[in-house]
């Protein structure tokens, strides 16, 4: 079963980086557009602060996604200083099961935020775009974290993990041979 779930967060995380690329580049473009606009003419373009700002909050959602997948992601390190090797996957697999539950809960209380923002029909200020289209991110980035938090406990369980969120520290748990 964990294969499909792999071969899923495979399928998104390509989607996420294609997405991340042309965020950042029309990120990057619209910016850089409008500085320049602004210097030679003294006029650039009204929308693109606004833009920019909202590619940045996608870009962020979906960095923290990425970064959950990779195992990655901003972690207390207590753990792995506190509890010796034997014990440090089954306290890995607790921390695992609350911040799956935690993410689980923020991402219902984006649900809210955004159902909320689209039921007063806001809208952005420059683009004038419905701004629940800017915040879905919240929720849908923090379904995917969740998901991606059930396949790091699989792998936990398996062994293949030492941790949860161990970056650059030992990821991977080493089995010795048969001889």
């Amino acid at each position: 079963m964990s294969a499909i779930w792999e071969k899923i967060d495979s399928l998104l995380s390509k989607v996420e980086k294609t997405f991340l690329v042309i965020a950042l580049a029309v990120m990057t473009l619209v910016v850089f557009f409008d500085f320049l606009f602004r210097e030679l003419f003294d006029h650039g373009f009204v929308w693109a602060k606004e833009l920019a700002a909202f590619l940045m909050i996608w870009v962020g959602f979906i960095g923290a996604s990425l970064a959950t997948k990779e195992n990655k992601h901003l972690v207390v390190g207590i753990p792995e200083k506190l509890f010796p090797k034997k014990i440090l996957p089954y306290v890995s697999l607790l921390v695992n099961l609350i911040v799956f539950t935690v993410t689980l809960f923020i991402a219902y209380l984006g649900i809210q935020y955004v159902a909320e923002t689209k039921s007063f029909e806001e809208t952005s200020l420059v683009l004038n775009i419905p701004l629940w289209i800017v915040q879905v991110i919240i929720p849908a980035s923090l379904i995917v974290i969740a998901f991606r938090f059930i396949i790091i406990g699989i792998k936990i369980f398996q062994g293949k993990f030492t941790s949860v969120g161990s970056g650059s520290q030992e990821k991977i748990l080493e089995k010795p041979e048969a001889e």
